[in-house]
């Protein structure tokens, strides 16, 4: 026998949107075609620490869990200093075209 008569007023949750991070940086390839940022979140309030997320548009490359919020940091700016390596650079925007 199945339970469904519990279930029968139950309302599905609403879908969870992702909430954005605070944007430490963004640069771009040397042609201009794509454009990667770097987002540190914080976790801390469910007790899973804080997240770092690379993503080249709304695409997510990479993530990485970090304990607190210095070693979230600096593994953005280790990710960062990487990817300037490779030769991509700066994307300077003017704040008023965002």
């Amino acid at each position: 026998m199945t339970d469904d008569w519990m279930f029968h007023n139950s309302r599905k949750a609403p879908r969870r949107q992702p909430k954005p991070g605070e944007e430490v940086w963004r640069l771009r390839d040397p042609a201009g075609r794509r454009v990667q940022r770097c987002e540190p979140r914080d976790d801390s309030r469910s007790d899973a620490g804080w997240d770092v997320s690379l993503c080249d548009r709304d695409e997510l490359l990479f993530s990485r869990r970090c304990g607190t919020e210095k070693h979230a940091r600096y593994c953005a700016e280790v990710m960062k200093q990487d990817t300037l390596h490779h030769g991509w650079v700066e994307d300077v925007r003017d704040a008023s075209t965002q």
